[in-house]
């Protein structure tokens, strides 16, 4: 049985220990309403960093 991938919300987010340094990006880069995987949010961070640097 394949393993469920866990979705969370922006706040969840906003509340983990994993994010803590990087909470104004997930601010800014999520949408309130949408759920994200951790290896989609990453991708987010790491495309947007891409992107200023």
């Amino acid at each position: 049985m394949a393993e469920k991938i866990k979705k969370f919300y922006k706040e969840q987010f906003l509340k983990s220990d994993l994010y803590k340094n990087k909470k104004d990006l997930i601010n800014t880069l999520l949408k309130d309403d949408e759920m994200y995987t951790k290896n989609k949010v990453e991708k987010i961070i790491k495309k947007y960093m891409e992107v200023i640097l």
